[in-house]
């Protein structure tokens, strides 16, 4: 039977909203700088690139990861609490980058809960799968 990963869709859902809100600050900022392409020595473009940039590169494995153990039967309590988690802190890491370019506070929170959040599912599903052979 196939269990429909619920909590991976309402992760993702609020997700892609944040995806999306990131990608038109990006794209409003290269009619606002006039750059096409990269970010022309801009550093206000550079971090509206970063922004967008940063989620893109983390939430596909970070929801994959997610919906396998989801479908696999793992903890309804922990992935909606890894899930909660894992939208605020990428809300907080954009608002990090708004603030400074250098190190802040919220960035450091997005970053760090973000790895720990990848690297406790990596291992959770080995352990998770290991046990399913």
């Amino acid at each position: 039977m196939l269990i429909y990963p619920a909590i991976t869709a309402l992760t993702a859902g609020a997700i892609i909203i944040i995806q999306m809100g990131l990608m038109f600050y990006a794209a409003s900022g290269r009619i606002k700088f006039k750059k096409g392409l990269g970010d022309g020595g801009e550093p206000q473009m550079l971090k509206r690139i970063r922004m967008h940039g940063n989620l893109t590169e983390n939430a596909p494995i970070i929801l994959i990861v997610m919906a396998l153990l989801e479908m696999g039967g793992f903890s309804q309590t922990i992935l909606a609490v890894a899930g909660v988690v894992f939208v605020i802190v990428r809300i907080l890491h954009p608002l990090g980058l708004l603030r400074s370019q250098g190190t802040s506070v919220f960035r450091f929170l997005g970053a760090t809960t973000t790895m720990f959040l990848g690297f406790a599912g990596g291992v959770g599903l080995i352990i998770f799968a290991l046990g399913q052979l």
